[in-house]
């Protein structure tokens, strides 16, 4: 309940724009949520002056919090009250996977980008109907990936057994081909042949599938559940990337 000027010490009350400027937002936003009543002020002073308190600004935080993570003002209303460890710790979930999900159609746009400008870079001129089907071509890969990653298909594909040097020539080819890819480099380009002829090296798109089987044995059994949209889509995208590169090597060989 708010309180009259007489109930609170004046020396623990602040303004509105010592609210602001103590909490880091405008006076006009403190203004908005007042008016939507997610935060009244403690009591009034002379002149009708409103004046806010340390739960006050406790509250603003909360608001603050909350609104980055996703929730909208309705609900940062209607769950005021409520166990504010149970409040966060929901509101963090909810926000990782919404993140997680728009992570893996950025790095599946991002696949689809590279492999245009890869066949835009081998191409004489631009054909329209070649690039709606390299655009369907990416998509039919992503499916096929996305199944071998989640363990929805594959079920016939053995899965091999890796030494340890083999782990961790994966691991090291996987971080390069992430680091190409963030660099810019095209399918075409020499630093990514050099990547192809590791991964073929390694057995390819076939043994990495059957190891991508293996992975999600492992996840579902194991004692956490990680994302897996996000880290499944970095999978593919590399993958992706690696076999183009590998049948543009291909395909300049056979010239």
């Amino acid at each position: 309940m708010k309180q009259d000027m007489g109930e609170q010490s004046s020396q623990d009350l602040m303004t509105v724009g010592e609210l602001a400027s103590r909490v880091g937002v405008t006076v006009r936003t403190i203004q908005y949520y007042d008016q939507r009543g997610l935060l009244h002020p403690t009591c009034k002073g002379e002149q009708n002056l409103r004046l806010y308190s340390s739960s006050d600004v406790d509250r603003l935080n909360r608001i603050i919090t909350l609104k980055y993570l996703g929730l909208s003002l309705s609900q940062i209303q209607e769950s005021e009250g409520s166990d504010p460890d149970g409040e966060l710790t929901s509101a963090l979930a909810e926000r990782e996977a919404e993140l997680e999900r728009e992570s893996a159609r950025i790095l599946r746009d991002m696949n689809a980008l590279q492999s245009l400008r890869a066949h835009l870079a081998m191409a004489d001129h631009v054909d329209w109907s070649e690039s709606a089907s390299a655009v369907g071509s990416v998509r039919d890969r992503e499916d096929m990936l996305w199944s071998a990653i989640t363990g929805e298909s594959l079920e016939g594909c053995p899965i091999p057994e890796l030494s340890r040097e083999e782990v961790i020539c994966w691991h090291q080819l996987m971080g390069d081909t992430i680091e190409a890819m963030h660099d810019g480099v095209l399918a075409t380009d020499e630093r990514a042949r050099a990547l192809a002829i590791r991964f073929s090296s390694l057995g390819g798109m076939p043994h990495a599938l059957a190891g991508l089987k293996r992975l999600a044995n492992q996840r579902s059994s194991g004692p956490k559940q990680y994302g897996r949209d996000f880290y499944a889509g970095i999978q593919r995208r590399t993958l992706s990337f690696l076999q183009d590169a590998l049948d543009c090597s291909r395909s300049d060989s056979r010239e």
